[in-house]
């Protein structure tokens, strides 16, 4: 009988989860010699860190008057450069990383718009930002999810700066 460490559930005559798609370690076999799921637990921690602290960092940017959005980039760097970081934390930091720098380019060239055509620009580039940031926060929360359910995530809208 093979077991679904994910689920908790045992399943008959497949290697695979029939529920999640993972695959199933043997109940009989000794811990030892289990197939590890794609990600432990601390790691989807750290990886739903990486996305979860950009997101942080603009609620507090509204506490602070906009000074902690320059820091929106730094989980993603530090978790990149760690040791302790597996092979799933860095790619969540990564395409958080980009999906955040991305962001910041978006954002500066609607400014530069607005900012060119003397205000103007804004009625067509102040909407756009809205409906970006609005964007933003439901593709950082769909991340989220992902990186605790130990599942891989890749923003929309995204510019790979970073491989």
């Amino acid at each position: 009988m093979a077991f679904c460490a994910a689920c908790q559930i045992e399943v008959a005559n497949a290697k695979f989860c029939t529920t999640c798609g993972r695959q199933l370690v043997d109940a009989s076999a000794p811990a030892e010699s289990q197939v590890s799921t794609p990600a432990a637990t601390s790691s989807k921690n750290l990886a739903m860190w990486a996305h979860l602290a950009p997101l942080l960092a603009v609620v507090a940017g509204f506490l602070t008057a906009g000074i902690i959005w320059i820091l929106l980039w730094l989980p993603g760097v530090l978790i990149r450069q760690s040791a302790s970081a597996t092979d799933f934390d860095r790619r969540h930091a990564t395409e958080s990383l980009n999906f955040q720098l991305s962001l910041l380019l978006y954002i500066a060239a609607g400014t530069v718009f607005s900012i060119i055509t003397i205000g103007i620009g804004l009625l067509i580039a102040g909407p756009a930002l809205i409906g970006l940031a609005i964007a933003a926060l439901v593709f950082n929360i769909m991340a989220i999810s992902a990186a605790n359910a130990g599942r891989e995530y890749r923003y929309p809208l995204t510019i790979r700066f970073v491989k």
